[in-house]
């Protein structure tokens, strides 16, 4: 039988937002094995999918120093390329579906396949962008009014409608892996989700917000509890923030940065009613979980491409960073760093289902939605014309990628 590969050789959020398109092919053609190929560090994440069958590592740092090194001997590093994947005893291919536009997925994609459907669909040596990349590169210029989300979009690099229900992620239970066992005193607890870091170093909330928030949820939410998220990058920051935080909130804080491998991540985020934080992987993790999401997004980030994708999410937005095209990078860096205005109050209220001003003078509220054409966001619960012109969107850039597929299938 004939199988499959889905490359994906970005970030956790890349891969947690690519859940989608894998469960819409799976579903779409069930007779047919479906594999992954994506970052080494994230196999264990990837193994946790249910729509995959076989994930295979793609050592990104091994692939760049045979790409850099120089050699005199170029059959020696031709010969430690077929090395490596043959270590990595991969099947034959009829078919590999590309999400990444980079030299490294686009020569995996026509190494391990016969033929390619996403990036690089027109041969590894032609630059042309298939419709739907096209689209998703117009967008990133100039943001305008797109409404298409980014797993959506993964979707129709792939030639599949979005999937018919939101795809969740289930890790076997584990027991709680930190010093004492979370005290409910016979009461239900809520377990929130804190995700400290960010990948981009503007997308970072200040210590000191976050000192705030959790001061807000242990005097507003009964029986709340606080699971900080994060790597090893982020061990110092949370020994920091626990350092601020008064004596009387420690005990509702957990402390998980830099201790739990990605499945007891997975598991962690699984027991979680909340997860808050910026434009980051964790966040889109722990939606992906079962957990509803509250986003705060400023920098670049933008809710209607990457706001956690389901039904029933929230997004702070900051006032002028909707459209790139009005600010500069440098501008729209100094404009949101020094703002000292945080929706603390307003998404405690939203954890606790009060009432809330969906329109400070610094913040928008977007509440996530979901229809036959993915994933969207509205303010008010009311769509806007962008939002009815999902369709339309659709409709063109399948048509033109239908027509590209079967231009290459001709050849």
């Amino acid at each position: 039988m004939s199988r499959a590969l889905l490359i994906q050789l970005a970030r956790l959020g890349d891969l947690v937002q690519s859940l989608p398109v894998l469960t819409a092919l799976q579903s779409a053609y069930p007779e047919r094995p479906l594999d992954l190929l994506c970052p080494s560090p994230l196999v264990a994440l990837g193994e946790l999918f249910p729509c995959v069958d076989r994930v295979f590592p793609w050592n990104g740092e091994q692939w760049h120093e045979l790409a850099t090194t120089k050699m005199t001997d170029c059959d020696q590093q031709l010969a430690r390329a077929t090395r490596y994947l043959a270590d990595c005893a991969f099947p034959s291919y009829a078919l590999a579906y590309n999400l990444n536009n980079h030299p490294r997925g686009i020569l995996a994609a026509h190494v391990l396949s016969d033929l390619v459907v996403g990036l690089g669909e027109r041969g590894p040596m032609n630059q042309t962008l298939p419709a739907w990349a096209e689209y998703l590169r117009r967008i990133a210029q100039n943001r305008g009014s797109n409404r298409v989300h980014l797993a959506d979009v993964f979707c129709g690099l792939c030639q599949v409608s979005p999937p018919l229900d939101v795809p969740y992620l289930k890790a076997p239970e584990v027991p709680w892996p930190f010093e004492s066992e979370l005290p409910v005193n016979g009461e239900p607890s809520t377990l929130i989700g804190i995700v400290l870091g960010a990948g981009d170093t503007d997308r970072r909330v200040p210590l000191s917000v976050w000192q705030d928030l959790i001061a807000a949820c242990a005097e507003h939410i009964p029986h709340c509890y606080l699971l900080l998220v994060g790597g090893a990058g982020e061990r110092e920051a949370a020994l920091a923030l626990e350092h601020r935080l008064p004596v009387k909130y420690l005990n509702r804080v957990v402390n998980g940065c830099g201790r739990t491998p990605l499945p007891q991540l997975v598991a962690l985020l699984n027991r979680c009613q909340w997860v808050v934080g910026s434009d980051t992987g964790p966040l889109h993790l722990g939606a992906m979980c079962g957990a509803r999401a509250i986003g705060w997004y400023f920098s670049q980030a933008r809710v209607h491409e990457t706001g956690p994708y389901g039904v029933g999410h929230y997004v702070w937005q900051r006032a002028g960073t909707q459209f790139r095209e009005s600010l500069d990078d440098r501008e729209l860096r100094a404009a949101t760093s020094s703002s000292t205005y945080w929706p603390v109050m307003e998404t405690v209220n939203l954890m606790r289902e009060a009432s809330v001003n969906a329109t400070t003078d610094e913040w928008d509220l977007w509440t996530s939605n979901r229809d036959e054409w993915g994933a969207f966001y509205t303010r008010d619960g009311i769509p806007d014309d962008s939002v009815l012109r999902r369709k339309d969107t659709w409709e063109a850039l399948s048509q033109l990628a239908n027509q590209d597929i079967r231009m290459e299938i001709s050849k």
